[in-house]
């Protein structure tokens, strides 16, 4: 059964997908996963009521897991992980820190 996920229209072209990067991880993710869903394009300046009754605060992306509708790019990406590992997304734990061999030059100030 599709994934049913609201995302942001593009601002004047409610039929076409939104600039929100949050909406665009959520879509890149289930599109690299191979997941099916229904979308559903909102028009922020006008919410559609279906989607207030779901999702209160307004917010997206959201998507529908198990009859719940979940919001937050990350929490949403998360629970794509754990229910379709295959293919693992995750950033590698070798990589994952990878920062911290670079001295920052936020860390020469002292305060």
């Amino acid at each position: 059964m599709a994934l049913e996920v609201a995302v942001k229209a593009a601002v004047g072209a409610p039929n076409i997908l939104g600039d929100c990067p949050f909406s665009q991880r959520v879509l890149l993710t289930l599109e690299e996963k191979k997941v099916s869903y229904k979308l559903h394009l909102i028009d922020l300046s006008n919410k559609p009521e279906w989607f207030l009754g779901v999702n209160p605060e307004g917010k997206v992306p959201v998507v529908q897991f198990d009859g719940k509708w979940v919001a937050d790019s990350d929490v949403i990406v998360g629970i794509l992980e754990e229910k379709y590992p295959q293919p693992s997304l995750l950033t590698p734990p070798e990589f994952a820190s990878v920062y911290e061999t670079f001295p920052s030059p936020f860390l020469l100030f002292h305060f």
